[in-house]
């Protein structure tokens, strides 16, 4: 394959992934302890948690898929980006200093504080499963747009990229992750900003014009809002947003362990209502940015090549690609990269978190901090390798469809996680049989919902055909109907079932809302 990347873009590319590197080896000198490597000494000031947590959400999905998704259809998805705002205020005010006072490293200790340990290690076993295979899908999808834009082979980019990742997280612990978010959010911010600079005024027609093309051709309308139980409306993005972003900021170590790394409750509310302002306009700048492509392209009668068309996620790496000089290309790769890598950093460290924490510290209560910190290191390897080696099969895979098959399985064993949470925080008198015959009622509802729904890649059948019992309603209802199913089951339960009456002083959100502590974990 031809490489298509000048000398100066390269050079580019290369200083910002050493001067990353090298931040994770100046911050290894302070990584002495397990509250050193995962909790940054609770010392970060608020606004650079508000950056870890837009670092956090946003990646090169936001950079190069959302332009392209509105490139091809229209902002249909924005109602699902607006939800966040509210869901992260309402966190800000009701759980970050709740969880600051109840847990000491993961979210995943209050599900035992209610329910037992069983809750626990269910809770981190679905956080671990489904960051894996996001991690590797990640790299998989900014791979194929630095593959696209530069010429380099695919699965040398997931490697070369993988070592890099997982060298400053390894080295550097949660101080380098969190302040190359800062240092990747700016370029993120930058590099749309700049294409947005360069598609108005480069543009023959004018700024003006092509705001008014997209306007015409209906890049900026949001959707059907006509409702139906069967197919996707924009009623289900709304309903479906609230629980997958309430899932997300409430249950989500990635962004639970931004609350607890603050200096103090201030600064950790601080920065959790920074990051929910920040997000927003991040996500509907790289929305405006694919209707302004799709007007600029018709305004310039530009034909575009079949593989951008036929691919909608090529469109931004094609615009840098043809319309970026030299030096600008690099700066541009630059940013793609440190959006990817701004959400990988902080999953590597959640999960390695999450194995200290829900697994081997609460087996080995005793051991030494130097074997956790050790286990955590190994664990930041493990994951890395294991996510670099599925986005590399990734590469194999003939059919793309695969990659979305395996996302959508991923989601299954999350099921009900938000539905554990909501069982605990908000009914005092459940009982740990009632969450677990609800674990087990949402698993059994979410594999027939999705078995009876999802096809397999380059098949025309579902996984299962129960023929008049196959899930029928839109598949965007299967994760909240998950969730409601443990919830009702949960409650039934605990009635029907009985067990010793729960210890739940401290842990609901009655008493989240009063703030009062509910002791350390």
């Amino acid at each position: 394959m031809e490489i298509d990347v000048e000398p100066l873009d390269l050079a580019i590319v290369i200083a910002y992934l050493g001067f990353v590197a090298l931040l994770g080896l100046y911050f290894s000198r302070h990584q002495k302890t397990t509250q050193d490597y995962f909790l940054a000494g609770r010392n970060i000031p608020g606004w650079v948690v508000g950056f870890s947590i837009l670092g956090t959400i946003v990646s090169s999905a936001t950079f190069v898929g959302h332009p392209g998704n509105v490139f091809h259809k229209n902002m249909y998805m924005v109602p699902l980006h607006i939800v966040p705002l509210f869901v992260m205020l309402f966190v800000a005010r009701y759980l970050v200093i709740f969880y600051r006072r109840t847990l000491r490293m993961t979210a995943y200790a209050y599900l035992e504080k209610r329910f037992g340990y069983p809750a626990r290690a269910y809770g981190a076993g679905t956080f671990l499963l489904s960051r894996v295979t996001d991690v590797s899908v990640t790299y998989y999808f900014l791979a194929l747009a630095t593959a696209f834009l530069t010429g380099w082979d695919v699965a040398a980019v997931i490697y070369f990229l993988g070592v890099v990742t997982v060298l400053y997280t390894l080295i550097g612990g949660i101080q380098a992750v969190v302040w190359s978010d800062v240092i990747q959010g700016t370029l993120l911010i930058g590099g749309g900003i700049l294409c947005i600079g360069i598609v108005l005024f480069q543009s023959p027609a004018g700024p003006a014009e092509v705001f008014s093309r997209a306007w015409e051709g209906g890049k900026f309308e949001i959707g059907r809002w006509n409702f139906s139980l069967r197919e996707n409306n924009q009623w289900f993005y709304l309903l479906g947003g609230v629980f997958i972003w309430v899932q997300s900021f409430a249950c989500g170590q990635n962004n639970v362990q931004r609350y607890l790394i603050a200096r103090s409750d201030q600064d950790a509310v601080r920065g959790a209502t920074i990051g929910a302002f920040a997000c927003v306009p991040v996500w509907l700048l790289f929305m405006l940015l694919g209707a302004l492509l799709w007007s600029y392209y018709q305004i310039s009668t530009q034909a575009l090549p079949a593989e951008v068309m036929e691919v909608q996620d090529r469109i931004v790496p094609y615009f840098i690609k043809t319309q970026f000089p030299t030096g600008l290309k690099g700066l541009m790769l630059a940013s793609l990269i440190a959006a990817a890598m701004s959400s990988l950093d902080s999953d590597l460290n959640a999960m390695a978190t999450v194995v200290v924490s829900d697994y081997y510290q609460r087996l080995r209560p005793h051991a030494p901090d130097r074997s956790s910190l050790l286990v955590g290191k190994s664990a930041v390897v493990f994951f890395g390798i294991a996510s670099v080696i599925l986005a590399v099969q990734w590469t194999k895979v003939e059919n793309p469809s695969l990659v979305e098959f395996a996302v959508s399985m991923a989601m299954v064993v999350t099921a009900g996680l938000l539905g554990l949470f909501a069982l605990g925080m908000l009914f005092r008198w459940t009982t740990a049989r009632g969450a677990y015959a609800g674990i087990a009622a949402c698993l059994l509802f979410t594999v027939w919902a999705t078995a009876t729904t999802i096809k397999m890649p380059g098949a025309d059948a579902t996984l299962l055909d129960l023929g008049s019992f196959n899930y029928s309603l839109s598949p965007f209802l299967i994760g909240v109907l998950g969730h409601v199913t443990l919830v009702a089951v949960g409650l039934l339960a605990s009635l029907l079932l009985g067990g010793p009456q729960p210890d739940a002083a401290g842990l609901t959100l009655h008493d989240a809302a009063r703030h009062q502590p509910g002791g350390a974990d």
